[in-house]
């Protein structure tokens, strides 16, 4: 599947024998073969989160909570005038050291319940 293609190039701070390094998380959400990106700043609001709306129909939501060491995924679809929440999901993350491999917190398939409308999406951690 083309859509899993690069990861994210933000910055935060694993340190890992010592050493800093960069981490970094993206996450990638497809719908009727469009793919959106998005790579996570890390945020210490819990209210706050990075959003992308997927062709006016579904909205996909990530947060990372460094201070938690969480991740959190979160994806809407819209229904009449509001989005209502379809999947939730929370990844807890290395709270030591950056690992020596990437990190792939999985493949999400979501259905929706109009004509089984899907959605896949996909985060990485890396540290460089």
């Amino acid at each position: 599947m083309r859509f899993f293609r690069s990861l994210g190039l933000l910055l935060g701070l694993c340190l890992p024998a010592g050493l800093t390094m960069a981490s970094t998380i993206a996450c990638e959400a497809e719908y009727g073969g469009r793919v959106e990106r998005i790579d996570l700043t890390p945020a210490a609001d819990a209210w706050s989160f990075q959003t992308v709306t997927l062709e006016g129909r579904f909205r996909f939501q990530a947060q990372w909570l460094p201070q938690r060491a969480k991740l959190k995924t979160f994806l809407y679809e819209r229904r009449g005038r509001a989005f209502a929440l379809l999947h939730a999901a929370e990844y807890p993350l290395p709270t030591t050291a950056c690992p020596m491999q990437d990190i792939t917190f999985g493949l999400n398939k979501v259905y929706a319940s109009e004509l089984e409308r899907e959605v896949f999406y996909q985060c990485w951690m890396r540290c460089e």
